[in-house]
This record gives structure tokens, C-alpha cells and sequence, in this order.
């Protein structure tokens, strides 16, 4: 009797070792295909990234909708400014920098944007960081900008181990973890 019983106790672990193994492998499957699927559907994003970096441009968006391409020439035709700022960073020592930009505020005015009635600005940048900003600080003088120089260069692009070829700088701020390096996007929403 205790040989028949140990028998069916063996005969149902194994019966239940191979429906566990069968739900492992289907939830592996799973999420096999929704990596791909996330794969592709994101390809599309990283060649505007690729494409925008090497264009030296990016995106003006109001509630995530096109609105207007940004690039240097925009941003010398507005009368850039230089300023001094100490760039803060949990990796490196805090130091000054000099850095030419234009206030964010100024652009966005200039592309006949209006922020009164946004909720707020989002910052992107090409490697996905997002800095969201009140916009009572985009509307502050003097404080946020879109810059494309520091120390009197021209900001190297990513691949090149810059911060370009655009980043957006909080005079002023204590830390630099709210700056956005290689600014892709620039999202004002309602």
C-alpha cells in the first residue's frame, strides 16, 4: 500500500513539474514577443533622435503635436546671451561654467507660443531624460535657456561625449539634475 501511494505521489509531481514548466515557457514567450513589439514600435523614435541629433535640431511641441523645428540659426536670430552659472552634478565637482543660450521663455514667444493657459513645459532630451518646469519658471527673466555653447565652444553631441548639441540650463539652480543634455523635444502642455 505505502509503495502504491508513493508511486501516485511521484506520477502527480511529475504531472505538475511539466504543467509549471509549460506556464514558464508560455510567459517567456509572452514577454518575448512584447519586447519586440516595444522594439519596433520604438525604432521609429530613435531614428528621429539619430536624425535630429545630426541635424542640430529639435522639436517645439504643444500638447505633443509638431508646432515648429528649432535649430541654430533660430536661436542666433534671437539674440543668444552668455551667463555664468555653477553646473552641479551628482558625478562630478560642482564648477563654473560659461554658457550662450536663449531664454526659453523668448523662444517660445518668438514661435507664437503661449504658455499662460499651459500646465506645464516638458523638457526632453535624446536619451529620453524628461526635466518637467512650472511655467512660472519658464516665465521667469533670466532663469531657464536653451543653450548651444559652454565655455566657449559649441556643444559636442552625445557620441562625441558632450551635452549637445543642445541643453537646457536653470540659471541660478543649486543642482544641475533638472538641466536636460541633448534636448530633442521642448513639450508645452495645456
Amino acid at each position: 500500500m505505502a509503495d502504491r501511494a508513493a508511486r501516485i505521489i511521484q506520477k502527480n509531481r511529475g504531472r505538475m513539474m511539466k504543467r509549471g514548466e509549460k506556464y514558464v515557457y508560455i510567459t517567456l514567450a509572452a514577454l518575448l514577443a512584447a519586447v519586440i513589439t516595444l522594439a519596433l514600435l520604438n525604432r521609429g523614435d530613435s531614428e528621429l533622435r539619430r536624425a535630429l541629433g545630426e541635424m542640430r535640431e529639435f522639436l517645439l511641441l504643444v500638447n505633443g503635436e509638431h508646432a515648429a523645428t528649432v535649430d541654430l540659426q533660430a536661436l542666433l536670430d534671437l539674440t543668444p546671451h552668455g551667463f555664468t552659472t555653477t553646473m552641479s552634478t551628482s558625478i562630478a565637482t560642482p564648477r563654473e561654467v560659461s554658457l550662450r543660450g536663449v531664454e526659453l521663455r523668448l523662444l517660445l514667444e518668438a514661435y507664437g507660443v503661449d504658455i499662460s493657459e499651459a500646465s506645464h513645459v516638458t523638457v526632453t532630451g535624446l536619451d529620453g531624460y524628461r526635466s518637467p518646469l512650472s511655467v512660472s519658471e519658464v516665465n521667469a527673466e533670466e532663469t531657464i535657456y536653451i543653450c548651444f555653447e559652454m565655455d566657449g565652444e559649441i556643444l559636442k553631441p552625445q557620441d562625441e561625449g558632450g551635452y549637445g548639441p543642445y541643453m537646457m540650463a536653470i540659471r541660478g539652480s543649486r543642482f544641475a539634475q533638472r538641466w536636460c543634455k541633448y534636448v530633442e523635444s521642448v513639450d508645452v502642455a495645456s
